[in-house]
């Protein structure tokens, strides 16, 4: 009779304590964004993350990466986050089941910026700006990709590097954290929660 009373601050304490769950941005590289098909740079090209989501690279048929950059030096990598190169046969959809996907998980709102090395089309806009401003917009980021590269110079506070992990046909590699969905390590944080809770009433009881 005792737990039966408590149950219900149990499960209000576990609801205070649950995580909100992180939203995921799906961005096709190697999809044109105008046109839906396959093609180059980034779709969508643009988005706005918080800290604690996750961009989802998915990389289409071709030869594919997304590597971090600087907003005045699109088309060269700062030294930050690289996905590898992928190579997906040009004899499946766009949009075909099992694409491999690389997951970031971003650290904070500040602005990131990436561009497609392996396909070698920066130079034609494939791109992808994150969290731009309205100092250091898209639209200058992009333009700045048709200027000849600059060589880079050491930083001393280098760019954020979000972390991340590729899962590629159900497998996860990388050197960040497992690429669960946020719904399911909310899960596997409530069911140990709660049943710690329970034995703890059932004692008292």
């Amino acid at each position: 009779m005792r737990l039966i009373n408590k149950l219900p601050l149990l499960f209000s304490a576990v609801l205070l304590s649950t995580p909100a769950f992180a939203a995921e941005y799906r961005v096709g590289v190697g999809k044109d964004e105008t046109t839906g098909r396959k093609g180059k740079g980034f779709d969508p090209s643009v988005i706005h993350p918080i800290a604690g989501d996750v961009i989802a690279f998915e990389f289409r048929s071709g030869v594919h990466s997304a590597v971090q950059s600087s907003f005045d030096n699109p088309c060269v990598s700062n030294g930050g986050f690289n996905s590898g190169v992928f190579t997906v046969s040009d004899d499946l959809d766009v949009d075909a089941p099992g694409l491999p996907i690389v997951y970031l998980t971003v650290n904070s709102s500040d602005s990131l910026w990436f561009f497609d090395e392996a396909g070698g089309l920066c130079h034609q806009e494939a791109v992808l700006a994150v969290n731009p401003t309205a100092t250091q917009t898209e639209v200058v980021f992009k333009a700045n990709s048709h200027l000849p590269p600059k060589r880079p110079q050491p930083s001393p506070s280098p760019s954020p590097e979000p972390t991340g992990s590729v899962r590629e046909d159900g497998a996860v590699r990388g050197n960040g954290a497992a690429a669960a969905s946020s719904s399911q390590q909310g899960l596997m944080w409530m069911v140990p929660a709660l049943t710690g809770l329970l034995s703890l009433l059932y004692v008292t009881a």
